[in-house]
């Protein structure tokens, strides 16, 4: 089905470009998945044809995104957020056509794993850096939203405000996690579908290889040791990246298994199951980040 959805959208550029222009503009409302779809038409664009043609697609849908997100703006503190949902758009849907074409250039997938982790973390510390209360811009909005739940009947236990200074802490680390993973998904099904099209197989090899590395590895365990002992927005924003990064290694760490005869398919497939069950994604995504965190300092340089 997937090989003959990238025939249908390669066949034609305008079938791309009305294929990305929906999903853009469905994306606001449903970030999954159909904002990994609308990143990852462009993807499959830039790794077949020409990258003005991708640059085109990707931009079709992030103005079908900003379009949406500005029609649903009515009061000024709302029209004052979407000022900064359109730049988050616009990041979303370029990053990965960006990867994608460096991906052409050095024929690398692992060297684009690794720089959009680098490029997320460096995003998240220069938010940081240069706003003088990063977390102060969440307050109001996680009252708000824990309003609207009492007001629809739904009471939340405990200390909310507490509550809301926790959550507040590392939302921004949480929505650098979020998009890191969009944008990684999306250039990892664009180059499958390119894959299904012109050599089979050749994505999974790839895939498979996915590690942090020794110098990245180290910075995230000094990371990870820092969290413990220092209490930093900062270092709990960059640790949601971390563990991002390392459940992406730990899933290609399973396929691995998988291809090699150690990890039944049917536990590979619950593995899915288990990420995209809302009461047990969390924990699934620890597992796997530990997995990852194992990988990348067991796995011998070769393999």
């Amino acid at each position: 089905m997937h090989r003959a959805i990238a025939l249908w959208l390669t066949a034609r550029p305008w079938r791309a470009a009305v294929a990305s222009a929906i999903c853009g503009a469905l994306s606001p409302q449903m970030l999954m998945p159909f904002m990994v779809l609308a990143g990852a038409i462009p993807v499959l664009t830039a790794l077949r044809s020409a990258s003005s043609l991708a640059l085109a697609m990707a931009t079709t849908g992030a103005v079908s995104a900003i379009w949406v997100v500005l029609s649903l703006s009515q009061s000024a503190d709302a029209n004052h957020a979407a000022h900064w949902v359109m730049v988050g758009v616009l990041g979303l849907f370029f990053s990965p056509v960006l990867l994608a074409l460096l991906l052409k250039r050095t024929g690398s997938l692992n060297l684009c794993f690794q720089v959009a982790v680098l490029a997320a973390a460096a995003v998240l510390t220069v938010i940081y850096l240069a706003l003088p209360d990063p977390a102060a811009l969440w307050h109001d909005l996680l009252r708000r939203v824990l309003d609207s739940m009492a007001d629809a009947g739904l009471k939340v236990e405990g200390d909310t405000g507490a509550m809301i200074d926790v959550w507040a802490r590392t939302m921004w680390g949480a929505l650098a996690a979020l998009a890191l993973a969009v944008v990684l998904g999306s250039l990892f099904m664009g180059c499958w579908w390119q894959s299904l099209l012109d050599s089979p197989g050749h994505f999974g090899i790839e895939y498979r290889r996915l590690r942090l590395g020794r110098a990245l590895g180290l910075c995230v365990t000094v990371l990870f040791v820092t969290a413990f002992v220092v209490s930093s927005d900062l270092i709990a924003s960059l640790a949601w990246i971390a563990f991002t990064a390392l459940s992406f290694q730990g899933l290609a760490a399973a396929h691995r298994s998988k291809a090699v005869g150690r990890l039944n398919r049917g536990w590979l497939a619950a593995i899915y199951v288990l990420l995209i069950v809302p009461l047990s994604t969390s924990v699934t995504v620890f597992a796997l980040a530990l997995w990852g965190f194992a990988d990348n300092w067991l796995r011998p340089r070769a393999a």
